[in-house]
């Protein structure tokens, strides 16, 4: 897969390892000049039985994804801008299980009424944060380190905590 990926996308700045998981590589796209940094994992696939709702990812210019990132890609699309700086550890996830009394919730299907995230350009997002199924971070957006993103954020905002909660406009 690494070879793959090398070779659709010379531009593409790698650190080893990365972890491609169970990744269909026609569900992925990178723009000139993204860096993915050491021991991230990355799954997309654009069809799973688990849900109707496609998957897939697609990074912007010159976007810099740091070290232990982990991308979940499936069951919705991850769609991250131009510019943006994603720290260590950061959890960008597209779809979650079903929870409903009585299921296995390893066997559940995927929820498909939050699905898929989107990064906006310019963003900066903090180390260890998580950002949920559904949510939209805005142009020029900053979120602080450990926060846990579960609604939209405005662009040119700073949002920080668990859940994140906004601390200023950035001017």
């Amino acid at each position: 897969m690494a070879a793959e990926v090398k070779r659709r996308w010379p531009s593409l700045r790698i650190t080893e390892p990365v972890c491609w998981g169970d990744t269909d590589i026609d569900a992925i796209d990178f723009d000139d000049g993204v860096l993915i940094g050491p021991f991230t994992e990355i799954i997309a696939q654009s069809a799973r039985k688990e849900s109707k709702v496609l998957g897939g990812l697609q990074i912007g210019r010159w976007t810099c994804i740091g070290a232990f990132g982990n991308i979940r890609a499936v069951g919705g699309k991850i769609v991250i801008g131009r510019d943006c700086l994603i720290a260590q550890n950061v959890s960008l996830v597209a779809s979650n299980h079903h929870v409903r009394a009585g299921e296995i919730y390893s066997r559940s299907g995927w929820d498909e009424t939050r699905t898929g995230l989107t990064v906006g350009d310019n963003v900066w997002i903090g180390c260890r944060v998580t950002v949920l199924p559904g949510c939209q971070i805005g142009n020029g957006a900053v979120i602080g380190a450990g926060s846990v993103v579960t609604i939209n954020i405005p662009a040119n905002t700073l949002w920080a905590g668990i859940p994140a909660r906004q601390i200023r406009v950035i001017a």
